[in-house]
Parts: structure tokens; C-alpha cells; sequence
């Protein structure tokens, strides 16, 4: 939605927010089935009172989720300060609910901390949509250096496959960090660790595309539980009647003789 308003660079107030258009646009949204809202403006990372008051203004029709785009990432570049604002509008209510369940199950006499995208743990009520991004791999990156440091190893290469994404890392010594990213297709300014997804995961299918004798492997998953004899077989044989490159003995100790055949 569009809002007329603008704050010069320097803090002067060129145009006046419009508050009864900003309500009215806020309350056709809200009607129309919108719970979250992101909020955006040219100037917003230095000058925050148009945004503030768009905030309370959408608080006050009832909207669940307001993410400011001066909070989100206090930067400048507007479209990437945009986007952040956008993503955690729209992960940070799924994460709530899903923070809440967890916490129900431990009991409130258990402190609860989730790990961020840089790396970092925070506290569940802090926790934010745009830092849960590459959550996961951060993890993984973190548990591979203090793992490896049990053992004497600073520098290393991190090889993490999951289910519908293969992640590498590099370590030698120092955590590497990003702080503008782009994740499938949307630019995020946030730090996190320096992840690169470099292929699917285990959980994909291989199929055709563009032609029978092209072969590809994506990050569409089979979407069958971890373990089932049908995810080994059905999948491992189609990677055999695909491709020369399956070696059926690899794979019988887990799923059975026949597995890739």
C-alpha cells in the first residue's frame, strides 16, 4: 500500500503523513484477511516517526504482526531495508505459535533460547523472523568448529546435508558473517553466518528437465518420513534407473539388498 508522506534526508518534513488514508488503507487489508504488515519508508532507518505512527495506527486496527523496517534493519538501501521488513511480517507470527508450543511443552521454569541466523542464541521472546532464516545451518557451523576444536582442528570445510538443501561453510578461526543476503530470490540485511547452499539434500527427487538425457536433482522433497523403507527404495531406485552412478552395495545395509536395484 502506498502512503503519502516523505521526510527529507535531513529530517525536514517535506509532506505530512496522511493518518485517514494510512487507517482506511489499514482497515480494507484488515478486512480483507491481512494480519501482519510490514511498514517501509524512503528515510525510515534514520527518521522513524512516520513509521511509528503507522505502527500504532496499524496496532489499533487490530493487525497481529507489525514489523518496522527501521527496527528490522536500521540500514539504508530502502528495497533491501523493504524486504527484511516483509520476511519478518511474515515468519515472526509462525514462529510465535510454534515458540509458545515449545515453551507450553517444557514448562515456564525452563529458560528457552533459540539459535539466530548469526549464530548467536537468544531468548524465545526475542526471537524474530528475520534472524530465523538460516537458523538451522548456523547451527550446524557452530556445532562442526566446537566439535572439531575437541579435537585440535581451527580450520575447517562444512559439508551439511539436509533434506532439501546441501550447505557448506568454511572456518579458519573466526566465524564468517554476512550482513546482506540474498535467499531465494529476497534480500535480506541481517547478519548471518557465511552459508552457501551448493546443491539439494538428501530428500530430493531426481527427475528430468528440459529432456531425457538431462538430468537434475532439486530441492522438491519426496516429503516422506525420515527412515521409511519407502523413502530409501522408491528413491534410490529411481536415482538407479536414472543414472549409471548409484552403486546398489552402498545402500543394502540400510534399506535392504534390493535398494537401488
Amino acid at each position: 500500500l502506498e502512503v503519502t508522506e516523505r521526510i527529507a534526508s535531513d529530517g525536514e518534513v517535506l509532506t505530512p503523513l496522511d493518518e485517514v488514508q494510512v487507517l482506511q488503507s489499514l482497515k480494507i487489508a484488515f478486512q480483507d484477511g491481512f494480519r501482519s504488515v510490514a511498514v517501509a519508508f524512503m528515510h525510515g532507518y534514520k527518521f522513524h516517526d512516520h513509521e511509528l505512527r503507522v505502527g500504532q495506527l496499524a496496532r489499533q486496527v487490530g493487525f497481529d504482526q507489525v514489523s518496522l523496517s527501521h527496527q528490522a534493519s536500521p540500514l539504508v538501501k530502502l528495497v533491501s531495508r523493504g524486504d527484511t521488513a516483509v520476511v519478518d511480517a511474515y515468519l515472526s507470527p509462525l514462529l510465535r505459535r510454534y515458540v509458545k508450543q515449545v515453551q507450553q511443552a517444557l514448562g515456564d521454569e525452563n529458560k528457552l533460547m533459540f539459535m539466530q541466523s548469526n549464530g548467536g542464541l537468544t531468548d524465545a521472546k526475542l526471537f524474530q523472523g528475520k534472524d530465523a532464516i538460516l537458523s538451522g545451518p548456523a547451527g550446524g557451523v557452530v556445532g562442526m568448529t566446537k566439535t572439531a576444536n575437541q579435537i585440535g582442528y581451527d580450520k575447517l570445510i562444512g559439508f551439511d546435508m539436509g533434506g532439501t538443501s546441501t550447505d557448506v561453510c568454511h572456518f579458519a578461526g573466526d566465524y564468517e558473517r554476512s550482513f546482506e543476503t540474498e535467499v531465494a530470490g529476497v534480500r535480506m540485511r541481517a547478519p548471518m553466518m557465511n552459508i552457501h547452499t551448493v546443491a539439494a539434500g538428501g530428500g530430493s527427487i531426481l527427475g528430468f528437465r528440459g529432456g531425457p538425457r538431462k538430468r537434475r536433482c532439486e530441492p522438491r522433497s519426496s516429503q516422506l518420513p525420515a527412515g521409511r523403507t519407502i523413502n530409501g527404495n522408491r528413491l534410490q531406485r529411481l536415482a538407479r534407473q536414472t543414472s549409471t552412478r548409484s552403486i546398489s552395495q552402498c545402500f543394502w545395509p540400510r534399506w535392504g539388498r534390493t535398494a537401488g536395484c
